[in-house]
């Protein structure tokens, strides 16, 4: 006769309790072990340079790496600079966490007028990024003119130099294409 069947049958139960959860205490400490912790289930914030001479895309985890990126494919091909036209930004008030999309050429700055129209972008969807912009910021003289869908077709903005908040004028997560000028 073992000693857990010579204890009452209220021990007993306690004694099946207590082994049956000290069993369970190494399962459980191996899953947390393999469940990601809150930062590596979040997915990280995405950041791509276009290069609108190149046609590459760099992208990194961080803007600064991204950019990087873009200097080092581009030295490969010798394009000597690279200048920011253009970032999107998918949160307001130009805060990267979110995810950025710059848009670069080499040396080079918007003319002051409207027109000619200096860079298109026909895809937004391409680079990841229809209907996601919510801010936007512009350099080198350069504005930007956003378009509803693809192909520069469907409603457009006006023309913008730097917006915080495009829900201002109707137009966060609208921009499917895009003009520069």
């Amino acid at each position: 006769m073992s000693k857990l069947d010579q204890l009452s049958p209220k021990s007993a139960r306690r004694r099946r309790s207590l082994i049956a959860a000290l069993l369970t205490v190494p399962v459980a400490v191996g899953l947390l072990a393999l469940a990601p912790t809150a930062a590596q289930a979040a997915a990280p914030a995405d950041h791509c340079v276009v290069n609108l001479v190149t046609e590459e895309v760099s992208c990194a985890t961080t803007q600064a790496a991204a950019f990087a990126e873009d200097r080092a494919a581009s030295a490969e091909v010798g394009v000597l600079a690279s200048t920011t036209l253009i970032t999107l930004y998918d949160r307001t008030n130009y805060d990267p966490a979110g995810g950025t999309r710059s848009f670069v050429a080499t040396d080079y700055t918007c003319t002051a007028a409207y027109s000619p129209i200096e860079f298109s972008v026909d895809y937004l969807d391409a680079a990841g990024w229809n209907n996601r912009a919510s801010s936007v910021r512009t350099y080198r003289s350069c504005d930007i003119k956003l378009w509803d869908t693809v192909t520069l077709s469907g409603a457009s903005s006006t023309w913008i130099d730097a917006l915080a908040d495009l829900g201002t004028i109707g137009w966060s997560n609208r921009a499917g294409s895009y003009q520069i000028s």
